[in-house]
């Protein structure tokens, strides 16, 4: 009851910030944009989502309202005089699912009880489970295991979460130069969904995944950029000797560092997170060679990354943006740091007396460093749990269980998501309008576009792992060995080529305007890279990196009904792991102005943990939105 207390409390509380936030919105909204002085104005949104997730994570399937996303935007700017602009963009957002939403479950930790231990404990993603750890290895508790997802009610860190502008930016008055500094985002590339060369900034997956907007997605940081028209400073006669035209060159200092947000949905009780609806999959962990699960093993993570702010050692990139061959071209190049880990075993906490990883309800907690984790993982419960031994003879014989009063044992290892390598990109891109290529019934011609980028020394968790003796391991074994011998480097390139046109259908007699159609082809290449995992900590049967990855998208747009409704289809295939990814959006423009309702699905069709898709293979839904734009 003190629960649900609690969670009406907070519902109240929320329900009157947003109505008076919507109450301020609807005054600003009659008036449109708000002019408060001579160059300045302001403006905003305010959006309130709700998420209807289907199958695979509500418990017993059927549908659930599995997300309640909400953001309020306050936008402005101030122009004090013509060659000084000073903006600002503040958010306030967070998820009202541990509020309102229903019971989605999440899979956690092998089920001890199960045949070959191959099953998963399901877990709770909005609320503590009701069974209670402990009793015979052959009864455990049915419902042991459940996270709060209050974190993410609203997202509240100043710096971090709220600040998404606030910048100066100073030009020169012939147009030579310009100086942005402050908390702001630049956007680079050609690409759209995946990323080569727009790498300035780590990327927020906690609510959409990879289906967020690109504006909405994209970490500000704390940075100054430095725009300079070579042409117009002088150097546009020494340039042209080559065919170059309109060149422009862009410099980024950025001391702050984030890395990508995301949350992974870990169940046991002394470490447990809850990303909720978009929250990553707790790895499945199986043994590759007998094929059997990894039972009373769980993880705790540890993010390892570099200080926040590093004047000293900061983030460095360039662009030269330039005309060449009637097409726009790039010059880029980056030194800064990965936004995506690898996974280092740090240790282990055996937990005596408990066999779901609850150290406080445990007789003791006993820390292990590195070394003898592995020696104990790979030298006694890798080989019994290969010649087959049961959950009892586990505990007895590798764990030196049960204690008295039928009390388990559970461990869990340590690991360090580390984010302290340097990433050291170089690429290029090109886009040209082939007016040389009228198509179709309007003669319209395709924009082409192509991106490159090669990426020295990027780091990977290896997927085949040798051991202190001398062994081989594959899969989730192999993450479990001295991060020396678990963690390599190895240089990858990429490329895109893609096409965007407006299509006219030819039997399509009474069709006004045309549809956008964009479709891009990318390749990944990773030499050397057959024995890699994709992304740690996923290293089930199937989670490999393949050394020549390609992926292909489509999207497609159209407004119909006089503009009235706009309907777009973006669709993401895998084609190493036979992975399909659609978002549908259908967005209603008849209520004026300034409301916009909105229908999203999302739905993914993937193997669990093999590529990007298959890691978010669980977050099917329909979400329902109202925006007010002010």
């Amino acid at each position: 009851m003190g629960g649900n207390g609690k969670r009406d409390r907070s519902l109240a509380w929320w329900g009157i910030v947003l109505a008076s936030l919507a109450g301020m919105a609807w005054n600003s909204a009659a008036r449109a944009e708000v002019s408060l002085a001579d160059g300045f104005t302001i403006g905003g949104r305010l959006k309130q989502g709700v998420a209807v997730a289907y199958d695979k994570k509500v418990t017993g399937g059927g549908v659930e309202i599995g997300q309640a996303a909400y953001l309020l935007e306050l936008t402005s700017a101030w122009r004090p005089v013509n060659d000084v602009t000073v903006t600002a963009d503040f958010w306030l957002r967070g998820d009202l699912y541990q509020d309102v939403g229903g019971d989605l479950t999440a899979h956690g930790i092998q089920d001890y009880s199960s045949p070959a231990f191959r099953d998963q404990f399901r877990y709770h993603l909005n609320r503590r489970g009701a069974g209670t750890p402990g009793g015979p290895l052959a009864n455990p508790a049915s419902d042991p295991y459940g996270s709060d997802d209050e974190q993410n009610v609203f997202l509240s860190d100043f710096n971090d979460e709220m600040i998404r502008e606030l910048a100066v930016k100073v030009t020169d008055p012939q147009n030579r130069y310009a100086l942005k500094i402050g908390k702001f985002v630049r956007a680079w590339g050609q690409s759209d969904g995946i990323r080569l060369l727009d790498v300035l900034h780590a990327q927020d997956y906690r609510q959409k995944f990879i289906f967020g907007d690109s504006d909405e997605m994209r970490i500000p940081s704390w940075m100054a950029a430095v725009d300079l028209d070579l042409g117009r400073l002088g150097f546009g006669d020494l340039l042209s000797a080559v065919g170059i035209t309109q060149p422009k060159l862009e410099l980024i200092y950025m001391p702050e560092y984030h890395h990508s947000r995301f949350v992974i949905n870990n169940p046991p009780p002394g470490d447990s997170t809850s990303g909720g609806l978009y929250g990553l999959p707790y790895p499945l962990l199986v043994d590759k060679t007998s094929g059997r699960g990894v039972p009373f093993f769980g993880a705790n993570l540890s993010d390892r990354e570099p200080d926040q702010f590093r004047p000293g050692e900061p983030t460095l990139g360039s662009r030269l943006k330039f005309e060449v061959a009637g097409g726009e071209a790039t010059l880029n190049a980056l030194y800064g740091y990965q936004d995506m880990p690898v996974v280092k075993m740090t240790g282990a906490h055996a937990v005596i007396g408990n066999a779901l990883h609850d150290g406080s309800n445990a007789i003791a907690v006993i820390p292990l460093d590195a070394a003898t984790t592995e020696a104990v993982v790979q030298g006694l419960y890798v080989p019994a749990l290969r010649a087959g031994a049961s959950a009892e003879q586990i505990q007895t014989g590798v764990l030196g269980c049960p204690y008295p009063g039928g009390s388990f044992c559970s461990v869990n290892v340590q690991f360090d998501l580390d984010y302290r390598y340097r990433r050291k990109l170089i690429g290029a891109s090109y886009t040209r309008d082939m007016v040389e290529w009228p198509l179709g019934p309007k003669e319209v011609s395709p924009v082409l576009r192509a991106e490159f980028s090669y990426e020295f020394d990027k780091p990977f968790n290896c997927a085949i792992a040798t051991t202190m003796f001398g062994n081989q391991e594959e899969g989730a074994a192999a993450l479990i060995v001295d991060p020396s011998r678990g963690v390599t480097e190895r240089d990858q390139l990429s490329f895109m080529i893609g096409a965007d046109y407006f299509l006219w259908l030819p039997f399509w007699t009474e069709q006004d305007t045309s549809i956008f159609t964009s479709v891009q082809f990318f390749t990944i290449i990773t030499p050397n890279g057959e024995d890699l995992l994709f992304q740690a900590p996923y290293a089930s049967y199937g989670a490999k990196l393949h050394p020549v990855q390609n992926y292909g998208t489509l999207l497609a747009s159209h407004n119909f009904d006089d503009g009235k409704l706009a309907a777009e289809l973006l669709a993401v295939y895998d084609l190493q792991n036979n992975g399909f990814a659609i978002r549908q959006r259908l967005d209603f423009n008849y209520f004026g102005d300034h409301w916009r309702p909105r229908i999203e699905i999302t739905h993914f069709e993937a193997n669990p943990e093999q590529g990007v898709l298959g890691i978010a293979q669980q977050a099917d839904n329909v979400e329902f939105s109202l925006t007010m734009q002010f």
